[in-house]
Order: structure tokens, then sequence, then C-alpha cells
């Protein structure tokens, strides 16, 4: 896909993906801050530059800006206590709220979105793919010429479409007693492999030793990709569970990531950061299996990124949601505030590192996109 492709494709989606829930949780900002009695002197639709001004309300100015993604809310004294009516002059309690309605905001529009995804969009899959994910040096299917990123078609002449078993569990068992079947004979294997960009159908053929690894006698680790799938009906009961057990899951894994990453029990590049880029290349495809699995991995992926944007912004890192609130929990511990002026420049130092570092994320994002099928 090119540039102007990638471009045309990946806006809207992002626009689509990203857009509501930035603007959820500005909105939380923005309804809590009116209810504190803070003066809210701009609600911006968009991210500037300012397109137009909409109306004014009240105190405040309502405006629609150029780049189409979320909102922003700018409040009087963020840092500064000197105005009775700006935010950094209200009690902790109302700073607290202020704070944490975004996040709060994500969390709940994450779960109706994941609602949502299980009781109007649920699909089950009926059947899939094996897709190679890597290759074991001098094993049987680096000698074929398997590469990462090859999809199996076919195994000695027999289309390899996975059926679902009844455990709706996915097994690389078929595969690995094809291989078995074939040792001491020809293995032939039909793959997909992306070249230039261009999908391809390769036939890689070869003979296979006496002797394998039953546990692993192609040498390979494989992922899944559902190729057929069926609508599932879910209650609002069962819709609901479903929901409140992913809304679960990514706390549960967040809480669990450290300990992973130092145990080694999950692959480093697994473990990258990704920003806005990456996240659009996910969704982008996600919508082009929609004919195989529907809307519910695209609706379902909102939901979870709406939870973690939530997540992410109570890090305890300066500028964050999180970190702003790490100051009023130490003035409440404390008795007093931290110097307004010294609150500032952390916040100040904290932005321009998140900047940084979301700006070599992106990098990342372009020059080495991650695997998203």
């Amino acid at each position: 896909m090119s540039l102007l492709e990638s471009l045309v494709v990946g806006l809207p989606v992002f626009v689509v993906l990203l857009g509501p829930l930035m603007f959820v949780h500005e909105l939380g900002h923005f309804i809590v801050a009116k209810w504190a009695g803070i003066r809210v002197e701009e609600f911006g639709l968009g991210i500037p530059p300012r397109m137009a001004r909409l109306f004014q309300r009240g105190e405040t100015e309502y405006t629609l800006n150029w780049l189409p993604i979320g909102a922003f809310v700018r409040m009087t004294g963020e840092e500064d206590p000197s105005d009775p009516r700006s935010f950094a002059a209200q009690p902790k309690r109302w700073r607290f709220a202020v704070l944490f309605a975004g996040p709060f905001m994500n969390f709940v529009f994450g779960l109706v979105v994941l609602f949502v995804a299980h009781f109007a969009f649920a699909t089950q899959p009926t059947a899939f793919h094996y897709y190679v994910l890597s290759v074991q040096p001098g094993g049987v299917a680096a000698a074929l010429g398997v590469q990462p990123g090859d999809e199996i078609l076919a195994v000695n002449g027999e289309p390899f479409k996975q059926p679902i078993d009844a455990s709706h569990a996915f097994s690389a068992s078929a595969l690995r007693e094809a291989v078995l079947r074939s040792a001491g004979k020809t293995l032939t294997l039909e793959v997909e492999r992306v070249v230039d960009g261009q999908p391809q159908r390769v036939v890689l053929r070869g003979t296979v030793p006496q002797q394998l690894n039953p546990e692993a006698p192609l040498g390979v680790s494989v992922a899944f990709r559902v190729v057929a799938s069926e609508r599932r009906a879910y209650t609002i009961g069962e819709a609901a569970q479903a929901a409140l057990e992913d809304f679960v899951s990514v706390w549960i894994n967040l809480v669990r990531l450290p300990a992973e990453l130092i145990s080694q029990r999950m692959p480093l590049e697994q473990m990258r950061p990704v920003g806005p880029v990456g996240i659009t290349n996910i969704g982008v495809a996600m919508l082009e299996e929609r004919e195989t699995q529907g809307l519910f991995p695209f609706v379902r992926f909102a939901g979870l990124i709406s939870v973690l944007l939530g997540l992410t912004n109570l890090l305890p890192l300066p500028a964050l949601d999180g970190g702003r609130i790490v100051f009023v929990l130490i003035e409440a511990v404390r008795g007093r505030r931290v110097d307004p002026a010294r609150e500032r420049w952390v916040h100040g130092v904290g932005m321009a590192f998140l900047i940084s570092l979301s700006l070599a994320i992106l990098i990342l994002d372009i020059v080495a996109p991650i695997d998203v099928r």
C-alpha cells in the first residue's frame, strides 16, 4: 500500500477510532470543572489551530479546530491559584475530581463500547489458517524456505483451512500431525507470502527427516488467522458479563506486565509501545477482516483502547492526569501544596519528555510497523 493509499484509508480510521475516545476524555474534565464552578474559558472540538468560533455560552467559548480528533478544555489557571475561580485555587477534592474525570469517562465509555461490541456485533470463529510468527534455524521449515509472515494454505496438496473444534479453541495439532505423517517423505507447503506489498502464492517442497521433534516437527511458532466466522447472539446479561471480563482483563494484563517482562515470559518485541499510527494500522487491519469476522474485532478494539487510554492517563507521570493527581495527594499528606511555580516546571519537563517519547514511538511505528496480520 502506497503512502497516499495509507493516508486515504488510515486517516478516517484514525478519526473514527481515536477521536471519540479523546473527546469523551475531555468531556469528563469539562463536566466536572463546570460542576465545581471553575471558569472554563474554551471547549474546543478537534485540536488547534482554530477553524471557527461556533458560539459562546456564558463564559465558555466553543470552537471548531482543524485537526479532527478529540477535543480540549482550557480552564483558568491550571497551575496558578491567584484567581479564585481558577482550577489551581480549588479545594483538593475538586482538583482530584476534575483530573480523575477524564480517565473515568474513558473507563465508562470503554465499558459501553465493549457491551455494544458483544451485544450487536459478536462473531464466533469457525475456521482458521496458520500464520507463521518465527522459524527455528536448522529446522524443517527453514530447510523448506518458510519465512515469518507466511500463511499456510495447503499441506501436501490438501487445503489447510482448519475448522474450530467444539470448545472453540485454536490448536496447532493438525499441522503438527500432518508434518509427522510426512517423516521420511516429501512435504509440500503452499503459503501466501507478501512480496513487495502484494500477496503471492508460493509452493515450498522438500524432504522431511525421519526423526522429528514430536512437539514441534516443523520448527515454527504460529498464530491463528480467522478465515471464517458466524454471528454469535448474546443476551443483555451475557454481553454485559463479556464486556466486564474484557475490562478487567486489561487491568490484570497491565499489572502482570512488569513481571512478564522481568521473567521474559513475553517476548520484548510484543511489549513495544504503540502510538496513534500503530493503533490506526491495527484498526485498518481489523476493518480489512470484516468479511470474515464482521465489525466485532474493530468495535471491541475501540473499547479496549478507551480503557487503556484511561489507564495511561492515570500513570503517575508529570503532565498526565495521574502526575497532576500525585501533586494533589502530596498536598493532602504534607498539609500544604507544592509551590505552583515548581509544579509548573515539573509538568513542563514532563510534557517535553512525553512529546519526545511520542515522536520516537511515531517514528518507530512508521519505520518498523508492527505485524498486524
